[in-house]
């Protein structure tokens, strides 16, 4: 009897109970191709900054190498950014807007170009961030930095999750 109980506990050792950290990517994708994502938003030039932030984040992850052209590719990621609030967050005592967050809403899809399939798909997904305004100004010099850092550290977190997303599947 004890053999038989030694046996099993071995083996749901050795099976596991089905956590991976491995990659989910398809065997056969090796690169990806990010397209400067659209913007539908009146503010400009955010498609850019935004795309090169996720671009440096899919580098810095290695599961995929950057390819230079659709061509090259193995995947390709299309975004277009369709949302861009800025939200007063909290108010001084003065009711001047004491800390702002700015919401970033993009649609995503990743695509296998080998099998020509969309291998995932995100409408309105959302990324933010806070920053303080002039009037609780700790860090920044000027509120026009202060909003550029809020649209980088919100470009990191939608980064992160799309990488994420991509790679492990999340």
């Amino acid at each position: 009897m004890r053999s038989k109980i030694a046996v099993f506990l071995l083996l749901a050792f050795l099976c596991g109970c089905g956590y991976t950290t491995g990659s989910l990517v398809p065997a056969h994708i090796k690169t990806i191709y990010i397209e400067t994502f659209t913007n539908k938003t009146n503010e400009p030039n955010i498609e850019v900054d935004i795309t090169n932030v996720v671009k440096d984040y899919f580098v810095r992850d290695g599961a995929l190498k950057i390819a230079n052209s659709k061509e090259e590719a193995d995947s390709m990621l299309k975004g277009e950014v369709i949302g861009y609030d800025k939200e007063p967050l909290s108010y001084a005592a003065n009711r001047e807007i004491a800390e702002y967050q700015l919401v970033l809403t993009v649609n995503l899809t990743y695509i296998d170009l080998a099998d020509d399939k969309i291998l995932w798909q995100e409408k309105n997904f959302k990324a933010d961030s806070e920053y303080y305004s002039t009037v609780r100004q700790e860090k920044f010099t000027s509120t026009n930095l202060d909003e550029e850092q809020l649209l980088k550290n919100a470009a990191k977190e939608l980064a992160r999750e799309v990488v994420s997303r991509t790679v492990e599947g999340w």
